[in-house]
């Protein structure tokens, strides 16, 4: 037995057991709304990430209307999603290391003087695009590393028992702010301009310091230091050898492939599919995030009465459903319909994925493997952008959808027979 074999040993039964040990008495779905730091840290991270909302509304307005240009608006994108592919990984990292709740406080320090920068470089008319792009660079690595030692801190929020309730009322959090933020945004910039959105952005994070300052968490194991390459190695071999994690981050990477993929051709998909133009292109998008908000909802109340292997299993085939109906027909509204099923599918996929990764990894590998499990998200997404791009241009934009949903019930097919119906994400 090697020494990573010997962590994961000696770390399950922890982990494992002290969920398993509080099954006789059943936790209630909403149990960690008892504690009012959980509570606190909830609406803080709803506002937190509210403000990230409101600079990703905000910053690509004001780049196009100084500029006119789509190029520009493309590198904007990449300057917000391209750090990620190291601060993601190297947040996993440095979440098994360090205290967390220090971690989470640095980044938010660094967000609120990026927001800060924004503010008085608009007001005295020098926020230029090239400032902007270096802003959004540094803002962009920040908020990587927050996600991915917020997913690892939730735990020490709440006792261990709770640990899955959390997780599901943390999905709600976030697709509510995704869901809430874009509209306060834009509401924020039609009637009092992008200085008073990049205002409220300085004091958004700021209930969310406060919260974690005043919380008393949960004491957890730290990896010990050896290398940042070796210790992610350590996760990704984690990942790649237990089931129970390897299914949740190779399904979530799937859907965001070709799923996800999606959302970026939604302008395409808007003029070219529904013929609504910018006009309907708001619809759509908030259709998923409405649609995210009814299964995180739903979900929370249903808690552990439904196995996770049976919800990710039905989203599976809800979430091809979905895009097989917004693909149907040239019909605007059948195309909300069928974007918002496929984000309440979604959620039912990633509320199961996240829960069951969450309840089975040692908790000295939580952070990368939490990480690991992030970036198949963010890379798979952009990725799968550009396949549908390519094939759009070839095919059109609601054959690419086609394709992509008939995808999706190959892998739910897959999944039925080489993985059980993903009954690893049980554990049992």
């Amino acid at each position: 037995m090697d020494r990573q074999d010997g962590k994961e040993l000696a770390a399950r039964p922890a982990v494992d057991g002290g969920v398993r040990a509080s099954a006789g008495a059943v936790v209630h779905p909403l149990a960690p709304l008892r504690h009012v730091q959980f509570i606190t840290c909830w609406l803080g991270g709803f506002i937190s990430h509210g403000a990230n909302w409101m600079r990703a509304v905000t910053v690509p307005f004001l780049v196009f209307e100084m500029t006119g240009s789509a190029a520009w608006l493309g590198l904007i994108a990449l300057a917000s999603q391209a750090p990620s592919l190291i601060a993601s990984p190297l947040g996993g990292i440095l979440a098994d290391r360090y205290s967390r709740r220090g971690l989470m406080l640095g980044t938010l320090t660094v967000e609120a003087a990026c927001a800060l920068l924004f503010y008085f470089l608009y007001t005295a008319g020098e926020l230029i695009p090239s400032r902007m792009l270096s802003l959004l660079l540094v803002t962009g690595f920040s908020s990587s590393i927050n996600i991915a030692v917020w997913q690892a801190l939730v735990v020490e929020i709440v006792p261990e028992n709770e640990i899955a309730p959390a997780y599901r009322l943390n999905a709600i959090q976030f697709n509510l702010s995704r869901a809430v933020g874009p509209a306060l945004a834009g509401w924020v910039l039609a009637t009092h301009g992008p200085g008073t959105a990049f205002y409220v952005m300085i004091f958004a994070y700021l209930p969310l310091a406060v919260a974690l300052v005043l919380a008393k968490l949960r004491p957890v194991a730290r990896a010990a230091r050896t290398s940042l390459i070796g210790e992610l190695a350590e996760g990704v071999q984690a990942v790649r050898t237990d089931p129970r994690l390897r299914v949740p981050v190779q399904s979530v990477a799937i859907l965001s492939l070709v799923g996800m993929g999606v959302h970026p051709l939604m302008a395409g998909i808007a003029k070219e599919v529904y013929g609504v133009g910018e006009a309907g292109l708001g619809g759509l998008l908030s259709s998923v995030g409405v649609g995210s908000v009814i299964a995180s909802i739903s979900l929370v109340l249903i808690g552990d009465r439904a196995k996770r292997s049976q919800v990710a299993s039905l989203g599976i085939w809800v979430y091809g459903g979905g895009m097989l109906l917004a693909a149907a027909t040239d019909q605007y509204a059948f195309g909300i319909a069928g974007f918002a099923i496929t984000g309440i599918a979604h959620v039912m996929v990633h509320i199961s994925c996240t829960t069951g990764l969450q309840l089975h990894v040692s908790e000295t590998l939580r952070g990368r493997v939490t990480s690991i499990y992030l970036m198949g998200i963010i890379v798979s997404a952009p990725i799968g952008a550009q396949i549908g791009g390519l094939l759009g241009d070839s095919i059109g934009l609601s054959w690419v959808i086609t394709v992509f949903a008939c995808t999706i019930f190959a892998y739910g097919l897959w999944a039925r027979t080489s993985l059980s119906g993903f009954s690893d994400l049980d554990g049992d």
